[in-house]
């Protein structure tokens, strides 16, 4: 079974291709704002350097959010259009949970917390748990946005080793250090996570059966936009 991976989520779009488990391809780039511009020609691309053919894709997986609110919106109207066209199941992802994913590999009996930064000292975060002498990756909590602040205090209550990462550990990593958590790893600057890993994450739902309903691939925010916060500050608030 052939997935195709694609991320949107931030500035970095990332496309992968997998066949089951096995790596087939990948590209990366830093697109800031051109993903309406790039996003197919670089799907394309990549099924052009491996051989194959959008007859070829058997399956679809998708950033959901949260994430940038323009390229989600992208990636996931790219993928109601495969769906369509192609009539091929898709399954759209957290963001939070694919990029615990990414890295569960690397961190056995964990608790793994990514954060994305979702900007006046808040992050987009979740919990998941990769249990020891397993493969699997646990969801401990759901995905939210909440202040720094209150993020280090909810994950004191974890005794396992923690492993904190995202782009809002980049932004909050001196606030996150001088909290000094216990028995805790702060990861800088682990940004792209990969469209293959996600690819391989899209597969093992997909072979569950599990496909996304058309009208439900739609992106997850968790908060309201910062133009319109900012917007609601000045004129409803008097700010």
């Amino acid at each position: 079974m052939i997935i195709l991976g694609i991320d949107t989520s931030s500035d970095i779009c990332s496309v992968g291709l997998s066949e089951g488990k096995d790596f087939l391809g990948e590209i990366n780039i830093k697109l800031r704002r051109r993903h309406s511009e790039r996003l197919l020609p670089i799907i394309k691309n990549l099924l052009s350097e491996t051989g194959l053919g959008m007859q070829d894709i058997d399956g679809v997986a998708v950033t959901d959010g949260p994430g940038s609110f323009t390229g989600l919106r992208i990636g996931l109207s790219t993928v109601q259009a495969f769906k369509k066209a192609l009539e091929i199941p898709a399954y759209s992802v957290s963001t939070l949970e694919y990029m615990a994913y990414s890295i569960a590999q690397y961190y056995e009996n964990s608790i793994l917390i990514p954060t994305i930064d979702a900007r006046n000292k808040r992050v987009y975060t979740a919990v998941f748990e990769r249990e020891k002498g397993s493969d699997e990756l646990k969801r401990i909590e759901k995905d939210k946005a909440v202040e720094v602040k209150k993020l280090v205090n909810n994950i004191e209550k974890y005794h396992k080793r923690k492993i904190i990462f995202g782009s809002g550990t980049d932004q909050y990593f001196k606030i996150l250090k001088e909290a000094e958590l216990d028995n805790t790893k702060l990861i800088y600057k682990t940004r792209n996570f990969g469209g293959y890993n996600l690819a391989t994450l899209g597969y093992k739902y997909i072979k569950q059966g599990k496909n996304t309903d058309y009208k439900n691939l739609t992106p997850t925010y968790l908060k309201k936009p910062q133009a319109r916060i900012n917007w609601e500050k000045k004129y409803l608030q008097g700010g």
